[in-house]
């Protein structure tokens, strides 16, 4: 078996170039690797903004032993280097370079992930090297058509014109709005949106969701965009970018190091690669917000999801009746709902606001307040909505005492769970179906994001 030392266990450095580079899990992804297969090395960041490219790249050419580079310098490195690889000149990015040649191993990243697409249309999001992969791939799963929908008209237009240039000509720019977008059954984001910190965002509307039958995206932190959650909870076959990026990552490897033969560790790097989902969430953490109706099982489900996943978990009712030192129906009683809603909305709050990944189980009415929603959607936050049935709700709950909502008429309590429902549906990134075991609802959430594959 091969070692993969080199030249006598010299410590081999290697790095990614970009610009910002502020949560980049390269370092994380590629060190793992190079533990797993022996090779002696490290891998930094290079934070290179566009102006700096000249003076910085001969230093990067003298000192590393290979780089990465991703956005915005895909394309841009391009003069710089003595030649192009068959794969970077396919997609016509690079984001390889081993001895000033330049490669492209986002092909075999996203080769790896096996999206469905022949036969069918295909709209990509973005223009930029992603985008270019993601475009030329869809020309070679042979795709009925593409449209290529960037906010940049300019660089789409560009990108269109190269690969008709290439001998594909079912290929067109579209505008948002665009009728033609709005019909593919496959959509392939390859734009920043959704990406942390900013996880409140998704590159499409919900009309596009609805023509959709397969959905890829990109971004691979957190490791289920939004995108990909609402995709999974309307049935869709969707995945996000970590697979690609190790995949990507690896092939780089392989290039830096000829000598290496990957089959003799794929047992180990296949591990490596199952732990990443957690490790995203430790490094770029983010908090998940339990949503739904009494009886649905928040806190049993959130309690337990904490526990698989090593993070913090806080129900809501039990912060507010700690901080208040009265029940909930006590609360009601004595100072009325609209002073509840009021100590909710303080708790509710002030845990989104703290740092860090956590679990946080919500009354079910806590999300329903105006503007709490868009609270959400200005933090590192994703909501998880637990769906059961009226009947089961109320089975489950019995004659809680301490939920006063559910004393009253029956009828009420119907209403109030109809007018709630689709609310929950709509504000929710992923709705889960909390019919059967804890475990097994636990289950689905982690599968959704990955976690358990």
């Amino acid at each position: 078996m091969s070692t993969g030392m080199g030249e006598k266990g010299r410590l081999r450095r290697f790095g990614l170039i970009g610009y910002p580079l502020g949560h980049s899990l390269s370092p994380l992804i590629h060190e793992r690797i190079m533990a797993v297969m022996g090779l002696p090395g490290e891998y930094r960041l290079y934070e290179l903004e566009p102006e700096s490219m000249s003076n910085e790249l001969p230093k990067l050419f003298a000192t590393l032993d290979g780089f990465n580079c991703t956005i915005p310098h895909k394309e841009a490195i391009i003069p710089y280097l003595k030649g192009l690889a068959p794969s970077a000149s396919l997609y016509g990015a690079v984001n390889t370079v081993h001895e000033r040649t330049g490669y492209n191993t986002d092909g075999a990243g996203f080769a790896s992930c096996n999206v469905p697409m022949q036969g069918r249309k295909v709209c990509v999001l973005g223009a930029g090297g992603v985008a270019r992969v993601l475009t030329m791939e869809a020309v070679r799963a042979r795709s009925t058509g593409i449209y290529v929908l960037a906010r940049n008209a300019e660089r789409a237009e560009r990108l269109v014109h190269e690969v008709k240039e290439k001998g594909y000509d079912n290929i067109h720019a579209v505008k948002r709005g665009d009728d033609q977008a709005m019909d593919c059954e496959v959509l392939l984001n390859g734009t920043p949106v959704g990406m942390w910190p900013d996880v409140g965002g998704v590159p499409i509307t919900d009309r596009q969701l609805r023509s959709a039958k397969i959905v890829f995206d990109t971004i691979y932190n957190p490791s289920a965009t939004r995108l990909v959650l609402q995709a999974k909870t309307r049935g869709l076959w969707a995945k996000g970018g970590l697979q690609m990026l190790f995949e990507q990552a690896l092939a780089s490897q392989k290039i830096w190091n000829p000598e290496v033969n990957l089959a003799d560790f794929r047992d180990e790097l296949e591990q490596a690669q199952k732990q990443l989902a957690r490790e995203v969430l430790q490094n770029s953490p983010i908090k998940l917000v339990l949503t739904g109706f009494m009886g649905s099982g928040k806190t049993h489900v959130g309690r337990a999801l904490a526990m698989a996943m090593s993070l913090p978990f806080l129900d809501l009712d039990e912060q507010i009746t700690k901080d208040a030192g009265q029940s909930i129906t006590e609360i009601f009683s004595s100072r009325g709902e609209e002073a509840f809603r009021k100590l909710e909305r303080e708790a509710f709050l002030d845990q989104i606001y703290r740092p860090g990944a956590m679990v946080l189980a919500t009354g079910g009415g806590t999300l329903m307040q105006e503007g709490m929603v868009e609270s959400l959607r200005q933090y590192q936050a994703l909501i998880i909505h637990l769906d059961v049935p009226l009947e089961v709700a109320l089975q489950r709950i019995g004659d809680d005492q301490n939920r006063p909502l559910i004393l009253g008429d029956k009828m009420e309590v119907r209403n109030l769970f109809e007018r709630r429902r689709p609310m929950y549906e709509a504000a929710a990134d992923l709705t889960v179906p909390a019919l059967g075991e804890v475990v097994q609802v636990v289950e689905a959430i982690m599968t959704a994001f990955g976690w358990n594959a």
